[in-house]
């Protein structure tokens, strides 16, 4: 589901269309594009050639398990970001991810739309509410004036005690 012809920057590889969907439809409402969307890690394998920046996979998959998918990615490009989006709760899976190159292991569940934003927002250097937000100029800074010589301690504490000294009143 890319927009106007443009490359794909995203894959989401998930078995189950509803939630590939709702992962999509998230993205693009918050203005992410270039989105591509697979059933099957084999068929993101055969469209590997079209580099994405990162990669949404899921772990249990029909044919290939994420892990499988996430070496030939590795192996393809190791420059490719890829972020595990599972229900899978097993730590040892989660390490395995890592070990083998995945960028995060996020659980699927309340905050998961969110975590997967933030991360590409990161990745993709866009906000992650897709908002633009423009830097202003580097402000000018004057250096100081090195003309003149810092007061002393002792020529300060002379003069700050002239100033708290009590004047006669006329």
């Amino acid at each position: 589901m890319m927009k106007n012809g443009t490359s794909a920057k995203i894959f989401i590889v998930e078995d189950e269309p509803f939630f590939a969907n709702l992962v999509n439809y998230d993205l693009e409402a918050n203005y992410f594009d270039g989105i591509k969307v697979f059933f099957s890690g084999e068929d993101c394998l055969k469209n590997i050639d079209l580099k994405p920046k990162v990669v949404i996979l899921d772990h249990q998959l029909p044919g290939m398990s994420g892990l499988e998918v996430l070496q030939k990615i590795k192996a393809f490009d190791p420059k490719i970001h890829v972020i595990f989006l599972s229900g899978q709760r097993d730590a040892k899976l989660a390490i395995g991810a890592f070990k083998k190159g995945a960028l995060d292991f996020i659980m699927k569940g309340e905050n998961a739309f969110q975590e997967v934003r933030e991360l590409l927002a990161k990745i993709l250097k866009k906000p992650a509410n897709g908002v633009e937000v423009k830097k202003l100029p580097a402000a000018k800074s004057k250096k100081p004036s090195t003309t003149k010589k810092p007061l002393s301690t002792e020529k300060t504490a002379k003069a700050s005690a002239k100033l708290t000294k009590k004047q006669p009143v006329k």
